[in-house]
């Protein structure tokens, strides 16, 4: 399947927003009690703006025509908070190359990521090591991972 990647604009806000709440709703609200799933929503439409801004965030996002189909953001360098796929598009490879333009762009040696329960397997089949047990922030549920990418 052929897709581009660009860099996230601001102009992409309302279709991140869309995207990033579908991807949860179908996904990880479910495995989460009525206190994540307030949580993890309330969380989602804190940072979400921030994605757009370049300051906070750096973006990338995944396109087929003019629909964006998946998009990654990561801040500090190497923290990876956003990384969305619409579910028609799962097993294509657009995350893991979302990942792999992370891992250029940014430069890091390391990535981290708190990885929702949902995307466990995704992340230990790109290389994703767990660095915790399940962890639970207000009832959001999720294990602290690690990308060493020099290796």
């Amino acid at each position: 399947m052929e897709f581009a990647l660009e860099k996230v604009t601001h102009r992409d806000l309302d279709s991140i927003l869309k995207l990033g709440e579908s991807a949860n709703e179908e996904h990880v609200v479910p495995l989460l009690d009525a206190e994540g799933q307030k949580a993890i929503r309330l969380a989602f439409m804190s940072d979400v703006e921030n994605v757009t801004n370049p300051e906070i965030y750096s973006a990338v996002k995944a396109i087929i025509g003019n629909e964006i189909i998946g998009y990654i953001a990561w801040r500090d360098g190497n923290y990876l908070g956003h990384l969305y796929v619409k579910t028609e598009y799962h097993g294509f490879g657009v995350a893991k190359r979302l990942v792999e333009e992370m891992k250029t762009i940014s430069g890091a040696k390391l990535i981290s990521v708190k990885a929702s329960i949902y995307a466990l397997g995704f992340y230990g089949k790109v290389g994703f090591k767990a660095m915790s047990e399940e962890l639970s922030i207000n009832g959001i549920r999720y294990v602290l991972m690690e990308l060493n990418v020099g290796l």
